[in-house]
């Protein structure tokens, strides 16, 4: 007999599991794990739900930055809901220096993620992207 698995292990795990193939540049693994209709959001930037839309959206964000050094700096786990505080430095496609900071807070069902919202300084963001990127 297997031991039980918390609500806490199985948030924290997918989470982890998450992060892990977002540090491997693998955004179809990072769609794997959410829900079919999964809901995300970037602070200021987008909004939208489904697998289909991550997948369109991750795969034109992640090219945006080279040399990324993102750190988890605090993961707190709190039944089917997380929070990930972080910091990160980079350099972008256009060759300059990037960094921000901010918090990612998931909700995880059954090891599925069933919503990301990531929070960061959006002002950052935009002053190397514009505002639609």
């Amino acid at each position: 007999m297997t031991p039980m698995t918390s609500r806490e292990e199985v948030t924290r795990q997918t989470v982890q599991s998450l992060y892990d193939a977002y540090f491997a540049g693998d955004s179809d693994g990072m769609v794997d794990l959410m829900s079919e209709d999964v809901w995300i959001r970037f602070l200021g930037r987008a909004d939208f739900r489904g697998k289909d839309e991550a997948r369109r959206f991750f795969g034109q964000n992640t090219p945006l930055l080279e040399d990324l050094d993102f750190r988890i700096r605090k993961l707190i786990v709190d039944g089917a809901y997380a929070a990930a505080l972080w910091s990160e430095t980079a350099r972008t496609v256009h060759g300059r220096d990037y960094a921000n900071h901010g918090v990612d807070v998931f909700e995880v069902h059954d090891g599925k993620i069933v919503m990301v919202h990531e929070n960061n300084d959006v002002t950052v963001h935009r002053s190397h992207f514009g505002h639609d990127d």
